[in-house]
């Protein structure tokens, strides 16, 4: 009887201590409790973030980084790649999906916008995370044809040491694309060779194959620190005495966007020129920012043109010249399977360019404006070789055909002055 009685009591001791912890947490959750304990969550898990050398600062590059690889490339529409040592950056299929809106708001962007000179970075002080892309990130130097000097930032020599290349001279800087490097590519040597022949000087190739030969979506999330280190690289090439005036840029998809975002970093329209094939638009079309910006303030001349719109962007008016290739910028009659997609054929109509004449014409009946169409001159061509361009300013649109060199002869002038 007694081992009974007790066995009652503790039991109604332990109901009154479960009550009255129920009612603490009660009040803990009316006064504050659960908020005190989110906010020391929310510290800790910064510090965690702060031990992996993560960046915390909110910005535009930061939002891709949290997203797995797959789930991004997915949110990009990005197509399977097959690449066979001549790697472009083109699809398996060249077919939009219908479902897709290709429709573009003008509305955003306003003729003749342009952002306020950027803030002069502050000098850059240690950072392991930064350390990392230094170390990974190639420069391959080109002088006469052939290759000079390979070097990383993290190296202590100067850059222009032992490349053959003088200050003085004109320089030329190379961004390849995603899932591409500088030394296999066709179109990067084509264009190595090129520049080397019509222009002169030094040429330096950006390889950061490192990053870009996983997925879209990691790469996506890598654009900032990229991008930081090409900015670095330039801001090291002037302290040596290269003058950015003299200084062109091209960029092909990914590196279209590395480029011109570098462009709008230094501002002022201190760079000589830069031109880009077919920018990406998976990863960047979405943001508010890239939807409202320009790239007017980038260089003296900024000519993009564009080919596709599944792998490119869908906002084709963000520069001076902004040409529409074959099928309104679309699609390519000549597009077949990888690497040479209506995406992937875009640095090969380019550099086809500096030989064969790809001319403005009239805008198709069956393509939307959507931006100011250009006034041009008599035989204006896409490309490389055009001098008049600081005359031309909006939309160009040219016809584009399924045969090599794949130009079309629109000129309804002088038949001769084709040639």
């Amino acid at each position: 009887m007694r081992s009974c009685g007790r066995s009652k009591t503790v039991s109604v001791v332990t109901i009154v201590l479960l009550v009255a912890a129920v009612q603490l947490l009660d009040g803990a959750r009316v006064f504050g409790g659960g908020r005190l304990v989110s906010r020391i969550r929310e510290r800790r898990l910064e510090k965690i973030r702060q031990r992996q050398l993560l960046p915390v600062e909110e910005d535009f590059y930061s939002d891709f980084a949290e997203f797995p690889d797959e789930e991004l490339e997915a949110d990009a529409r990005a197509e399977p790649i097959a690449t066979d040592g001549r790697g472009n950056g083109s699809t398996t299929s060249d077919s939009p999906n219908g479902n897709v809106d290709y429709t573009m708001d003008t509305e955003d962007m306003k003729e003749g916008e342009r952002r306020p000179p950027p803030i002069p970075l502050p000098v850059l002080r240690p950072n392991t995370r930064r350390s990392v892309f230094e170390e990974k990130i190639l420069f391959r130097f080109y002088h006469d044809g052939n290759l000079t000097k390979m070097t990383t930032l993290s190296n202590d020599d100067r850059l222009l040491n032992g490349t053959e290349c003088s200050p003085d001279e004109r320089f030329a800087v190379i961004v390849h694309g995603w899932r591409e490097n500088c030394y296999e590519v066709p179109w990067v040597g084509d264009l190595r060779e090129n520049l080397r022949t019509y222009r002169g000087g030094c040429v330096a190739c950006v390889d950061y194959s490192a990053f870009s030969s996983g997925g879209y979506g990691g790469l996506v999330g890598r654009f900032r620190d990229i991008r930081d280190v090409l900015l670095h690289f330039l801001q090291q090439l002037r302290y040596e005495g290269v003058q950015f005036e003299r200084l062109y840029m091209f960029g092909f998809s990914f590196g279209a966007q590395l480029a011109l975002d570098v462009g709008n970093q230094i501002g002022s329209n201190e760079l000589e020129a830069i031109d880009t094939c077919d920018m990406a638009g998976p990863g960047f079309d979405g943001d508010r920012m890239f939807k409202q910006g320009n790239f007017l303030a980038a260089a003296k001349n900024v000519q993009c043109i564009h080919t596709s719109i599944d792998k490119g962007t869908k906002f084709p008016n963000k520069c001076h010249q902004n040409w529409r290739m074959g099928m309104c910028g679309f699609r390519q009659a000549a597009a077949g399977p990888p690497p040479l997609g209506s995406h992937g054929l875009c640095p090969v109509f380019y550099n086809l360019a500096f030989k064969y004449q790809f001319l403005a014409q009239p805008k198709p009946l069956e393509c939307a404006s959507v931006g100011e169409q250009a006034n041009y001159p008599r035989n204006y061509r896409m490309g490389y070789m055009e001098d008049r361009k600081s005359e031309v300013r909006g939309e160009l649109f040219a016809h584009t055909s399924d045969v090599y060199p794949y130009t079309v002869f629109t000129n309804p002038y002088n038949f001769f002055e084709y040639f």
